[in-house]
């Protein structure tokens, strides 16, 4: 036994996972957007949802309990509190033939990683509040095309904006720029990259590179990604790995109109003031009334 395994104290699960790559490719999508995540480990699989704090990103995390080598779990389940950024640290040197193995105890983790060598990270089991609302959205445009040249087209129209436009039509879906400087990937119906489309009206939408870029990782353990959004409304991306590890991305449009919005908000600010004061200097040349009249 390891000086690690005997501060494991008992445990409730134990993981081993065969891609050690894919399991880090994971962790540091998630490390993106969350500081912590709660993972709930059932006989089904292992489930982890959460929300960026500002609450323009949602990420939803499903691996089947088939894509594990070892899975025991307890009938009743077991929850897991990670610090993504601590995890994504002990998984961050791995290789692609190396194993995972994690150990859940009431209070702690512990991370072995067995390739040439083996390594072990002792980690806390924390409290992560897992209250996350669930998300069901509608779409007028449904697109799955191919991640590596949907990944180059975001990345493309990320060098040029902070914003990137997505219009899908009957035959064609286009990702661009949303910026005086475009650039634009335009994907036709029965292309080699397009794998289906489906489009109940034209749509466009704006979304944040930012927030689009945290998530594209996710291209590497997926053969192709499925598309779906309305005009100005979420964006929902849905990864799925050949083994069935499946990410469930969903992202608010970007403002459009935020500054005009927050210029009305200050012009109304300004008018409420000068009503103020000029009710002020009413009720004071009131006051001055009544003085003459007392004198």
């Amino acid at each position: 036994m390891s000086e690690f395994e005997s501060q494991l104290g008992e445990v409730k699960a134990k993981l081993k996972y065969p891609s050690a790559t894919t399991l880090a490719t994971l962790v540091e999508s998630l490390s993106e957007l969350l500081e912590e995540a709660s993972f709930t480990i059932t006989k089904e699989g292992v489930k982890a949802v959460g929300m960026d704090p500002a609450k323009v990103a949602y990420i939803e995390v499903t691996i089947p309990y088939a894509n594990f080598l070892e899975y025991e779990v307890p009938e009743e389940g077991v929850n897991l509190g990670a610090n993504l950024s601590a995890l994504s640290r002990a998984l961050s040197r791995v290789k692609k033939t190396d194993v995972v193995t994690l150990e859940v105890s009431p209070s702690n983790l512990l991370v072995r990683v067995e390739g040439q060598t083996i390594r072990e990270y002792l980690l806390p089991n924390l409290e992560v509040s897992s209250e996350v609302p669930e998300i069901k959205l509608e779409h007028t445009a449904h697109v799955k095309i191919l991640s590596d040249p949907f990944k180059r087209a975001l990345s493309d129209a990320g060098e040029f904006g902070d914003v990137v436009e997505l219009e899908a039509t009957e035959n064609m879906f286009a990702v661009r720029a949303a910026s005086e400087k475009r650039v634009e990937a335009k994907f036709l119906s029965g292309s080699a990259s397009l794998v289906a489309i489906e489009v109940n009206e034209r749509t466009t939408s704006r979304y944040d590179f930012n927030y689009l870029d945290k998530v594209l990782a996710m291209a590497k353990v997926a053969d192709a990604v499925d598309v779906q959004f309305s005009t100005d409304r979420p964006l929902e991306l849905k990864f799925e790995s050949p083994g069935g590890m499946s990410v469930r991305y969903v992202l608010a449009p970007a403002a459009a109109g935020a500054a005009p919005a927050a210029e009305e908000k200050v012009e109304a600010a300004r008018e409420e003031e000068e009503e103020s004061e000029g009710e002020e200097a009413e009720a004071e040349g009131e006051e001055e009334e009544g003085g003459s009249e007392e004198e």
